[in-house]
């Protein structure tokens, strides 16, 4: 069986056995137990797993109930093949039936499993329905181990901007939101529990952890909350499914597990990487008409390749949830959309639909619009000092709601926009009193959701303060972490230390669940408390992480130097990089992205600490795709630095708090070849292309794809028997400058469509 990659069923005298090659799933029908193995080793996953649904009336455990029949069915999912068992089950007095839906799929190490509840009796309210319920110890031990100093527990935030990174097993509950992974440091055993399909309702996986710190690991439930909605007599309920993945790879299987997220959810992406700019972050809630057309000139002359958007944010509006235009806005919406268009930009603007303002409008006129307590009054969910006061979320399950929703997206569609950021999403969630009491919390956002995809079209959503898990098939991008800052750290959480964690822990979701958004770059010299080294750090991580590249200072104020910046990191590369140890430490340190064009295929290689004290960082070079017995050259690319041949693994000594750095790690060739370049953070990929090596005249030609707004180096590289003697751009002679032993730099002002040539003797 072990080698038979076939999907198959075998009932057996005590068990009804699915495989699928690598891994089999049993459910055991005399004790109602469920297990995992690893087919190649007999090794087992776990075992004496349950499953339960909890009602206002009793706990169903699958454990008590009495096995009736299995059926077997074979599936196909766009390119995914498999089988899956279909158990049903019945309890004593046939007042609740359950059947359980268990799939492989073919070379997947793992299995999922949906659970339907049928209730056979009275109307009774479904809490939640547990699809893996596990209990550890002695009898039932994971393959994770449950030592707290080996074993390190993935904490996935429930929204945009709570601090999503791996953490110690502590003493109680450890929840994480609808995925989690389990990974042990010393063994690299790992386990991947995650849900699937994540429209009707909200999912946590909870970890239960003892005192004792070698037997830290108590417990693992799967939960698929389904918010006491009512189900009557003969009515039916299912969970979200959930994927249960084993490896040494936890990496591997997250990637696995995101894959089939965005099939089944059908997510959505944008053709290519936004890139603008946002009125946010320098006006806040103060922004005014003029000044965004300052802005939006200024970028026009200076940045009107490679910037798309403009963005207006909070501010435009009469008063949170009142979305109509204030006394600094005079002109109307419509007339400054007409402006940015001429300017040669497409318009963005900011919303939070889900919530008002105690001092608007709409809560004033409408309270039975909101989300209630059990006196029938609106839930504050939230105080913004920013929006002077309180605010309440809306009831998205009443009809009259969404119709209002509607209506605004339809106005801010008909001015011209193109974008919509919508914000603040997440509150709409909260548990509360609705309209509609048989929706649960999941399905009312999603019904929100539909209504503004509904009224703006194929147009641009970006989704932030929001609910991850069912958001995912709605919206085009996502803010993946908290507000950014110019500072390190808030107390509330916002800045560059959590913004770095969030973007590098779901670096994962980029291009697979939407465009990422890991939030504006801020290169301002003045009333900016971070460093270079902080501004650097954050620049190195928003590009590697391929997601969106949106400024946000007062761009006419921006010194040429601090501009320079930002010139280093657009286009965006799109492609993501992977936090290599995003599952081994509290703060990673390692964001490596694979770098594939005609000029070859490197690692662009990003280091961090996010520590207060300095650190020493190793990366071997298998751990980032590379062959650790080939020579690489490593190159620095904001200090311009070659640090020579290494094998095996880069390490560097004493990196300081708060710091980074960017290297280029690229194979060692026997011919000359293309070291790096300063003009674009993945030194060669974006601003080279066709690369030759004519042998028989010993000339390197390369050309130049990107226009250079300051003075650029291309750095060339060859070993001892080779030395260069004439550079050239296009035909013009030009100087090269040795900066190492066996590297030297072209360097000129460069333009696109110009040829840099270097001839070398042997």
């Amino acid at each position: 069986m072990g080698d038979d990659k076939r999907c198959s069923i075998d009932l057996l005298d005590d068990s009804i056995n699915l495989t699928n090659g690598l891994v089999t799933v049993a459910y055991h029908f005399r004790h109602g137990h469920v297990s995992l193995k690893v087919n190649s080793s007999d090794k087992t996953c776990f075992s004496k797993s349950y499953i339960l649904v909890h009602t206002d009336r009793e706990v169903i455990d699958l454990r008590k109930m009495t096995y009736r029949s299995f059926s077997a069915v074979d599936f196909k999912e766009e390119r995914l093949k498999g089988k899956a068992m279909i158990i049903k089950l019945q309890d004593f007095e046939k007042t609740a039936e359950l059947t359980v839906k268990f799939s492989v799929y073919e070379n997947i190490p793992g299995y999922s499993v949906v659970v339907k509840y049928k209730n056979g009796g009275n109307e009774v309210r479904v809490k939640g329905i547990d699809p893996l319920v596990l209990e550890v110890d002695d009898s039932s031990r994971i393959v994770t181990g449950w030592d707290s100093d080996e074993l390190r527990f993935f904490h996935h935030g429930f929204h945009s901007w709570e601090l999503s990174q791996s953490l110690p097993i502590d003493v109680g509950e450890n929840v994480s939101h609808f995925y989690t992974a389990l990974k042990n440091k010393k063994t690299l055993e790992s386990m991947v529990f995650g849900f699937v399909t994540t429209a009707d309702h909200l999912s946590t996986i909870t970890v239960g952890g003892r005192e004792d710190k070698k037997s830290r690991l108590a417990m693992i439930a799967a939960t698929s909350h389904a918010d006491n909605i009512p189900v009557t007599e003969k009515d039916s309920i299912i969970s979200e499914e959930l994927l249960v993945l084993y490896g040494k790879s936890a990496e591997k299987n997250l990637d696995t597990y995101m894959t089939l997220l965005s099939m089944k959810m059908n997510a959505l992406s944008w053709p290519y990487i936004p890139t603008g700019w946002c009125s946010w972050y320098f006006y806040y809630t103060m922004p005014d008409e003029g000044e965004i057309i300052k802005n939006t000139e200024f970028l026009a002359k200076r940045f009107h390749e490679n910037i798309q958007w403009i963005q207006v944010d909070d501010g435009y509006q009469k008063r949170v949830g009142d979305w109509k235009e204030n006394a600094r806005f005079g002109s109307g919406l419509a007339s400054l959309v007409e402006r940015i268009k001429k300017n040669g930009f497409q318009a963005g603007v900011w919303v939070a639909p889900f919530v008002a303002s105690e001092h608007s409008e709409i809560f004033r006129d409408r309270p039975d619009w909101f989300v209630r307590d059990e006196d029938n009054n609106p839930i504050v969910v939230g105080e913004n000092p920013l929006w002077l006061g309180k605010f309440y979320a809306l009831d998205l399950t009443n009809p009259k709601v969404l119709d209002h929703i509607r209506g605004i997206f339809t106005k801010l569609k008909e001015d011209g926009f193109e974008y919509f950021k919508i914000d603040f999403l997440y509150h709409a969630a909260i548990l509360g009193r609705r309209f509609d009491q048989t929706v649960t919390r999941a399905q009312a956002i999603r019904k929100g959701l539909s209504v503004i995809r509904e009224a703006v079209g194929n147009d641009m959503i970006l989704g932030c303060g929001a609910p991850i898990g069912p958001c995912v098939g709605m919206v085009n991008m996502m803010r993946i972490g908290n507000d950014i800052a110019t500072d390190w750290r808030y107390d509330w959480g916002g800045g560059v230390y959590e913004c770095t964690v969030n973007t590098m822990t779901r670096a994962n979701m980029h291009d697979r669940l939407w465009v990422n958004d890991p939030d504006c770059v801020l290169v301002r010299q003045d009333d900016n408390n971070l460093t270079i080294a902080e501004i650097r750090l954050w620049l190195n991580v928003v590009a590697l992480s391929g997601g969106a590249i949106l400024l946000s200072d007062r761009m006419m104020e921006v010194s040429k130097e601090r501009l320079s910046l930002i010139d280093r990191i657009l286009p965006p590369y799109r492609k993501r990089a992977i936090a290599v140890d995003a599952l081994d430490n509290e703060n990673p340190t390692t964001f490596a992205l694979k770098v594939e064009s005609p000029l070859g295929e490197w690692v662009v290689l990003g280091l961090v600490n996010l520590n207060e004290k300095p650190i020493d960082v190793r990366v071997p070079l298998k751990a980032i795709g590379l062959n650790p017995r080939q020579p690489h050259h490593v190159f620095d690319f904001w200090d311009e630095e070659y640090h020579g041949l290494v094998e095996e693994e880069i390490a560097i000594f004493g990196l300081e708090r708060h710091s980074s750095r960017l290297f280029m790690v690229k194979p060692e060739s026997r011919i000359p070849s293309v070291l790096s370049t300063n003009m674009h953070f993945t030194q060669g990929a974006v601003e080279l292309g066709e690369l030759e090596w004519n042998a028989s005249t010993k000339e390197l030609r390369i050309r130049v794809q990107q226009d250079c707004k300051h003075e650029g180096s291309v750095f060339f590289v060859f070993g001892n028997e080779w030395i260069p003697t004439r550079a050239y751009v296009d035909e013009e002679q030009v100087r090269f400058e040795e900066v190492a032993p066996e590297v030297v730099a072209v360097k000129h002002k460069f333009q696109r469509g110009q040829q840099v040539r270097v001839i070398f003797s042997q």
